[in-house]
Formats: C-alpha cells, sequence, structure tokens
C-alpha cells in the first residue's frame, strides 16, 4: 500500500449483519455462521464510523471488534432480538426509555458496574428504568444554544441579553428595526422538538418537571401527562413563539432556508451546536457568541444538550467474561477526553465524564451553565419529534390554541402505530454474510436491482449501505427500507467513463477510498453490479486483479453507463476531475430501494460480482 492504513474492522460483517432479520419478513430455516469471539459494536451513522471505530482500534489492536453501521433507532434493534441475533454493543442517538421496553429483558444493568460512578449524577438522572436499573448510558454531551451575531447586536445598539426578560426586549428591538430576530428552522422537526423543552426550559428542570420525565422515559405504554405542568409548558411555548415574532411563514423554513438567513444578516440569531457554528463563522465576517436558553420562571438560564449517542450492552455479554471486559475497554475509550471528542466531531463537547476535565475552553459563553451544571438533556422518544412538530406548527398556523396543541401533542404520543400493509412477498432469500468468494448476496440483490431500474450498465457502492438479509416472506415498506443504512443514505450519481476509466476506479477504491474508510480486510470489501473484481489479498491489503464484464476481460475502450454512490462518486472525481456526474435528483439508495420493493416486483439475483484470491 502507498501509506500506513489504519484498521477499521469489518463494519456490517457477515456475523452481525445477518442479525437484521425483519420482523414481518418471514422466517428463514438458513444457518447464520457466527463467530461468538467478536465483539460487535453497532454504530447508527457513518461519521462515527469515520471517526471514533479507528480510534478504538489504534487502542485495542489485538481485539477483534465488529463496528457495524446501522440506523437511528431503537425498532432496528427490537428486529435484531426478534430472532435472537441482538448486536453485544448498540447504539442510537434519539432515544428514550418508552422507545427501548420490549429490549429491557436483554439489556445488562450498568449500575453494577464501575463506569456509572465516572458519571455526573444529572447525566444519569433519566436513564433509570422502573427496576431502578442503567440499561443506557450517554456517552457526551453537545450543547445547542442559541448563536447570536453579535456585529449586528452592536450595530444596532441592541444589548445582548442575560436573561428572558432582556431577550423579548432584543426580539422586539430587531423586529422593529425590520431584522428578523431569530431565524429558526421550524420545517424540521427536531427544531419543534427543540423549541417546546428550550421555551419552558424552567419547567422542564423544575421538580415537577423532572418528576413527569422520570415517568415518561419509564412508561411501559402510554405516557402519563401532568395537565397541571403542560398547560403552563404550552403556555410558555407560545408565549416564546410570539416574543421571538414567529409566524406561520417560519413553518416551511428549512435548515438551509433559516441558515442562510443568519448568514445574510437578515436574522440575528439562529441555534446549533459548537460545529455548526464554527462553519458559520467561516462564511460570515461577524462576530459569533451563543446564547443559552432562558428560564421564563426565573432568573436562570440552561444550556440545551443533545447526547451525541445513548449505549447499551447486551446482556449476554455477561456470561462471557472476557468479552465484557473488552467491551467495557471501548466504553471507557468512548467515554475518554479523544473518544469524546472523536465522538462529538470536534470541539465543545460537554463531557459527562467526572474524571474527564470540561472540553468547554473554546466555547465561550456559556461557562456560568457549565459551572453550575445548568444543563438540561433534550427529551426525544421517537414520536416526540412528530409530536412537536404537529403542536408548533397548529400554533404558528394559528389553527390552534395553546390546549389544542398539547391536547395534538398529547394524542400523538400515544398514537398507535398503524398495522403496515406488506410491500413485497419475497421468494427467494439472500444473506449479508459473506459468501464463500467473499461477496454479499442481499447487498448484491439489492444494489443490482437499484442499477437495473436506473439504467445502468455497471454499479459500485461501499459495503457500509447495506445491512440486512432478505428472508422469504411478506415484507413492509418500513422493513424493506431497514435493509440499507436510513441514517447514513446515500445520494446516487450517474457517469458515462470507459472501461480504462472503470478499472481505475475500482483500482483506487480498493487502495485508497478516502482519508478514513480504508479496505483493510475482507469484510470491508465493495459491492459491484455487472462487474466481477478479481481480487488478490496480501498482507498489505488488497488490490484488483482484473475486472470482468459477462465473463470477459472489461473492454478499456468502451464506454459503460456506471451507478455511484457518495464514496465512489469521490474516488471517480478524484483520479478524473474532468469527468460528468449527474446526481440522480431527489433519489437516495434507501428511497430507490423503497420505491423499487413498492412496486410488488421481486428484487434481482445476487450476482458473482468478487472473488478474494490469497
Amino acid at each position: 500500500m502507498k501509506k500506513a492504513k489504519r484498521c477499521l474492522i469489518a463494519v456490517v460483517s457477515g456475523v452481525l449483519v445477518a442479525t437484521a432479520v425483519l420482523s414481518g419478513c418471514g422466517k428463514s430455516k438458513k444457518e447464520v455462521s457466527k463467530n461468538d469471539d467478536h465483539l460487535t459494536v453497532y454504530l447508527w451513522e457513518n461519521r462515527l464510523m469515520k471517526n471514533i471505530a479507528p480510534y478504538i482500534h489504534e487502542q485495542f489492536p489485538n481485539q477483534d471488534i465488529e463496528f457495524i453501521i446501522g440506523n437511528n433507532d431503537t425498532d432496528l434493534y427490537s428486529y435484531f432480538k426478534e430472532h435472537d441475533e441482538l448486536p453485544d454493543i448498540i447504539t442510537v442517538r434519539r432515544f428514550s426509555g418508552t422507545d427501548a421496553q420490549d429490549l429491557q429483558p436483554y439489556l445488562m444493568d450498568f449500575a453494577s458496574y464501575d463506569v456509572v460512578s465516572k458519571y455526573y449524577s444529572y447525566a444519569v438522572q433519566y436513564y433509570k428504568n422502573a427496576e431502578d436499573e442503567i440499561q443506557w448510558l450517554p456517552i457526551c454531551g453537545i450543547p445547542q444554544t442559541i448563536i447570536a451575531n453579535k456585529t449586528l447586536f452592536d450595530q444596532y445598539g441592541i444589548k445582548i441579553p442575560k436573561n428572558y426578560e432582556e431577550y423579548v426586549q432584543a426580539c422586539q428591538q430587531f423586529y422593529d428595526n425590520g431584522i428578523k430576530p431569530y431565524s429558526m428552522d421550524l420545517g424540521e422537526d427536531w427544531s419543534n422538538n427543540e423549541i417546546i423543552q428550550a421555551a419552558a426550559i424552567g419547567e422542564f428542570t423544575s421538580l415537577d418537571g423532572i418528576e413527569w420525565r422520570n415517568g415518561a422515559e419509564t412508561a411501559a405504554d402510554e405516557v402519563k401527562f401532568d395537565d397541571t405542568l403542560w398547560k403552563r409548558i404550552f403556555s410558555e411555548t407560545s408565549q416564546f413563539l410570539k416574543d421571538s415574532h414567529f409566524s406561520k411563514e417560519d413553518i416551511n423554513i428549512d435548515i438551509d432556508t433559516g441558515t442562510q438567513m443568519f448568514v445574510e444578516g437578515k436574522s440575528a440569531m439562529f441555534h446549533g451546536h459548537p460545529t455548526v457554528m464554527q462553519q458559520l463563522q467561516k462564511q460570515m465576517d461577524a462576530e459569533l457568541i451563543r446564547i443559552p436558553y432562558f428560564s421564563q420562571i426565573s432568573d436562570e438560564s440552561y444550556v440545551y444538550m443533545t447526547p451525541s449517542l445513548n449505549i447499551a450492552f447486551n446482556k449476554n455479554l455477561e456470561k462471557d467474561r472476557e468479552k465484557l471486559d473488552t467491551a467495557l475497554d471501548v466504553l471507557d475509550c468512548m467515554i475518554s477526553e479523544e473518544g469524546q471528542k472523536l465522538i462529538a466531531d470536534g470541539s465543545g463537547v460537554i463531557s459527562l465524564n467526572t474524571d474527564v476535565p470540561t472540553m468547554m475552553q473554546d466555547v465561550p459563553g456559556l461557562e456560568v451553565e457549565i459551572n453550575n451544571n445548568a444543563v438540561y438533556i433534550r427529551y426525544s422518544a421517537q414520536k416526540s419529534f412528530d409530536a412537536s412538530l404537529e403542536a408548533v406548527h397548529g400554533l404558528l398556523s394559528g389553527e390552534m390554541d395553546e390546549t389544542q396543541a398539547y391536547d395534538t401533542l398529547r394524542s400523538v404520543m400515544n398514537r398507535k402505530d398503524p398495522e403496515e400493509k406488506s410491500t413485497v412477498n419475497f421468494e427467494n432469500e439472500y444473506s449479508i454474510s459473506l459468501n464463500d468468494r467473499n461477496g454479499r448476496d442481499a447487498a448484491s440483490s439489492i444494489l443490482t436491482t437499484i442499477r437495473e431500474e436506473n439504467d445502468a450498465q455497471l454499479a459500485l457502492a461501499p459495503y457500509y449501505y447495506f445491512t440486512s438479509s432478505m428472508y422469504k416472506g411478506e415484507c413492509s415498506s418500513s422493513r424493506v427500507g431497514m435493509m440499507t443504512a436510513k441514517s447514513s443514505d446515500t445520494a446516487l450519481y450517474f457517469a458515462k467513463i470507459n472501461g480504462k476509466q472503470v478499472y481505475e476506479l475500482v483500482e483506487n477504491y480498493l487502495d485508497d477510498a478516502d482519508e478514513n474508510f480504508y479496505v483493510t480486510n475482507k469484510y470491508e470489501l465493495p459491492i459491484a453490479s455487472g462487474m466481477k473484481m478479481i481480487v488478490n489479498q496480501a498482507e498489505s491489503g488488497f488490490s484488483l486483479k482484473n475486472l470482468t464484464v459477462n465473463d470477459k476481460k472489461i473492454d478499456k475502450e468502451k464506454e459503460y453507463s456506471i451507478l455511484l454512490t457518495d464514496t465512489t462518486m469521490s474516488v471517480l472525481k478524484k483520479i478524473n476531475p474532468q469527468c460528468e456526474i449527474e446526481q440522480l435528483k431527489d433519489t437516495t439508495l434507501s428511497s430507490a430501494w423503497i420505491e423499487a420493493m413498492s412496486k410488488g416486483q421481486q428484487p434481482s439475483a445476487p450476482e458473482d460480482y468478487i472473488e478474494v484470491e490469497q
């Protein structure tokens, strides 16, 4: 290889990824080979694969740890468990105890292990279940605050607010000067979820709020609501929307629009975590500062904190002490200073580990709140996002008053999900595990189906977009979608290149896909369609020996149409900057697969697309 490569062990390996058998998709009689010596770590997005996985492997080079990519939903692990294939370590970001109720009997209790003693008490107060067990832990916090254009404040002689009353005054002054006070992206569900909790943050941090939250996190079925508390919450939410001068036009402001308004100086405030602020600062010739969220019922202020991920262990780990020790080592590595920085993707990390000093030195403006531990961990039950969006949009549109908005939120939170109808009845089953040629039949079937749907002759994609086996029987749309990594979805691209360029594309992918993702073992080999890769394996890595189309060496003069993903498109652009590459608008790998199966058709048969020679 041209340079030393950091090893990223077995993402989406056949050991665990075959676990993604989808509930309701039929039962397979096929035996799936497993290696119980492997520690399987399921990470919910590609960014974590790039950041934390290589670091952990560097710390434990002799441990056989598999990092698997997946989706940000505890339901995914429920599907795994229904087929007795729960991973060793699982992570999600959007999480509440209620979401993971069905997993409770199968998760380990951290309370009896030393790792819990390393956490600040406020960080785990919402993580105890009804049996007083701690089955989930947050890894680290990302501060989500108001970002203010101080230059604009100074230009208009407006005081930086230190409490809610001063915030209201600042908003009114900007409004009077024809500048939008706050361009929050209320077209996005996460911002509506945030605005209710941030607007009434004093209520959520009160004794009543903490009591409600503890009950909501441990609810076995229906989430109970304290009417008195929640009427105050919606009164303050409504007041915050009015004081910030939000209107029905804000319903349609998405993240791009809201960001652009702030960058252009058309609004005085936006919101985001430190990385967002760093990105904004690069685009703006202005001084940006952070403002915490203010309580409406006191002079207190708080940092609204989003856990970067929440983690749980399979209870079966306790049956294998050596494997459990490795898992606890991985957890210790994650909550170390460097681990937290990598997981949070930069500076501005709220350390929840008492052994790690504050990492907020480069994030001025929140010193008082951090020193006082005035940190509020967001409530992020899956249904709370849709519920918040409907309620806040109802208030903004004028279609709901405070009582109706509260009733809507409560109703959506406790709404039973309708039973999904079958989308497709799979006649065949294909495993995501490596076959004897080191290919993945399920991934090959999916990619080939998408390639044929888009009239491309060839296709090349990384392994980490395919998560599940395909099983005989009826399957719903949402479960079809779980066969691909929706939390780390990719756009699709189309190009026409000659055979020589196709060969160079595959050759370069095997050698150096990008700065973090290297092909270091057979589990990480790419998925191809319409062509077959003959690959040499040596101690130094993999190299391309031959490339065939229809059992013949690829014609290096002939033009081929090829379907690409983000990563493979980037490799092609790097080696052939003049190449014309067209993005398939409004189409991603996941949406293309779901759309193809929504027609009720059978997926394409997998191809013999790879052979590894040693």
